[in-house]
């Protein structure tokens, strides 16, 4: 009977002897793990990124798109991040690692040249007619297309406007805005695909879809003294000379 007891005492000592070595063992490996996982951590904080291609977003947004916060660890990134957030406005973007501390990000915009107005929202449309983007949203020099009719609008579908060739004349429209640095808030077409363009407060009667790139010349040259001014300024008759303008004044 006492040689039972005794037995039992023992063998309740080296159990418990056993499990307060397996918790030293357990403390010992969870702190070497912590301090590793700390100096990882410290050392693939990313130091610097640096964003190129992007003109829809700053870099700030970028890496709250990208990267989820303010905080980016490369390791971090590599085995968990998300590599193809969807960003509107953005068909897609390439990481670059240059470990430990540096990443490079590219990215590759839509080519969006206008929008239209569709039930509250601003739908955004590329070269050949095709809508990518749903927002409510304005974005510096993407100006809107007014006049073009539409039963329906499908986010990556073309606009069906009854004109194949309006989306032309809408890229050399913008292709021309830009190599001459003029600022249009609104493209308006009416039923016979003649142009008025509306620049602040002067709306400017362009006329034709038809070769209008000396008209937008001279609109170039005549913007810088709109100023304050506020009225229709009419190019539809424009033929080189300077007394075929005119500029009717609204109060």
């Amino acid at each position: 009977m006492g040689s039972r007891n005794s037995n039992s005492v023992n063998q309740k000592k080296r159990r418990g002897r056993k499990r307060k070595k397996a918790l030293i063992i357990f403390a010992v490996i969870a702190a070497v793990a912590g301090m590793l996982f700390g100096v990882t951590y410290k050392v693939f904080e990313a130091d610097t990124i640096e964003f190129v291609g992007s003109t829809h977003y700053s870099d700030e947004e970028l890496k709250k798109y990208i990267f989820g916060g303010d905080y980016v660890n490369l390791l971090y990134f590599r085995i968990f991040g998300q590599k193809d957030t969807k960003i509107p406005f953005i068909q897609k973007y390439d990481v670059e690692t240059d470990w430990p501390d540096r990443l490079y990000v590219t990215v590759y915009e839509k080519a969006i040249v206008g929008y239209v107005r569709y039930m509250g929202c601003n739908m955004y449309f590329d070269k050949d007619g095709i809508v990518v983007e749903s927002s409510t949203d304005l974005y510096e020099n993407v100006p809107q297309i007014d006049g073009l009719k539409f039963d329906s609008i499908v986010i990556n579908t073309k606009l069906d406007v009854g004109n194949a060739d309006i989306y032309n004349t809408i890229l050399d429209l913008i292709q021309s805005f830009d190599k001459y640095d003029i600022d249009v808030d609104k493209v308006y077409f009416d039923a016979s695909y003649n142009i008025t363009l509306y620049m602040g407060d002067v709306k400017v009667s362009l006329g034709s879809s038809k070769d209008f790139t000396d008209r937008l010349f001279e609109l170039k040259q005549l913007s810088s003294r709109f100023g304050t001014l506020k009225g229709t300024l009419y190019l539809d008759d424009y033929n080189g000379d300077e007394s075929s303008i005119i500029f009717k004044r609204e109060k």
